[in-house]
């Protein structure tokens, strides 16, 4: 073949990879991913002030925050006030019984979810109502998750199991094989980071994370120590302390596709809010200028 057969070759083999090149373009998650505040002030305040976190956290450079699901007039005061400050409701909790002689959860959820509709956040279960890991709730489990997984869809919602110790999905592992059974497209789990350090902390996250990439809907993160056994000033921390490799964890997420925002756990740190706040959001960024 000539040269100019040849440059006709390969301009017709560009052509025909183009198109599928642009689309891998447009479906690549966005990234750096958003980053918000979650449990910030807990347990030391019972009721912490929505407006000062939402002015808080704004000024300080966060994308938003995450919380319980308010099931009172609270959430729509809540959600005016997120979105006056223009904050993303990023994710909410809820504790879930799936004990089948107990109900499940409020009568009012379902209300609750429809006034999230075109809203990105998750609504993450906290599963109790057996011990850790007993598989007598496995069939009223999957029964609750695939009910709670239909109703969200109805507002375009994921569901994700919060992993969390004493929980009876304390283990995310366990979660995992529970999100199979549900076999439900909107169900999937957190990744935690510091009750994965906790429970879990033995195994590899990473092989974890690139083998269920398409089930992780919500990841928090924060400063910690891995050998450590207590929560505050170890497996929780601001993210300038610790021995975890966070920007590692980042680089898995962004290798696996991960398209969600990424939540900074401050439950229980004694700090300064401001000042707690302030030095984990320069962390950040500074890992994105690097």
């Amino acid at each position: 073949m000539n040269a100019p057969g040849r440059f006709a070759l390969l301009a017709a083999l560009c052509l025909l990879l183009l198109p599928s090149t642009l689309v891998f373009a447009e479906d690549a998650p966005s990234w750096p991913p958003k980053f918000y505040g979650f449990c910030v002030d807990l347990p030391k305040v019972a009721n912490p002030s929505i407006p000062d976190h939402a002015k808080l956290l704004k000024e300080l450079g966060y994308d938003g925050a995450g919380y319980i699901l308010w099931l009172d007039d609270k959430l729509d005061t809540n959600l005016r006030t997120l979105d006056a400050a223009g904050l993303q409701l990023s994710l909410v909790y809820l504790n879930v019984n799936i004990h089948p002689d107990k109900p499940a959860y409020d009568a009012r959820v379902p209300a609750a979810l429809a006034k999230l509709k075109g809203r990105p956040v998750t609504l993450s279960v906290l599963l109790r109502g057996f011990p850790p890991g007993d598989v007598q709730g496995m069939e009223s489990a999957v029964k609750v998750l695939r009910e709670l997984g239909d109703l969200a869809a109805e507002s375009g919602l994921k569901v994700s199991i919060y992993h969390h110790l004493n929980d009876w999905t304390e283990s995310m592992l366990f979660a995992l094989e529970v999100v199979k059974q549900v076999d439900r497209p909107n169900v999937g789990v957190n990744f935690n980071l510091c009750h994965w350090l906790k429970v879990d902390g033995d195994k590899d996250y990473r092989t974890v994370l690139r083998n269920n990439a398409e089930r992780i809907f919500a990841v928090t993160i924060n400063g910690a120590q891995t050998d450590a056994s207590a929560w505050t000033g170890g497996l929780i921390q601001p993210l300038d302390r610790g021995d975890f490799d966070n920007r590692e964890l980042l680089t898995v997420l962004k290798e696996i596709g991960y398209d969600g925002p990424v939540g900074l756990m401050c439950y229980g740190i004694p700090d300064d809010t401001r000042e707690h706040l302030s030095r984990s959001i320069n962390v950040w960024k500074s890992w994105q200028e690097q």
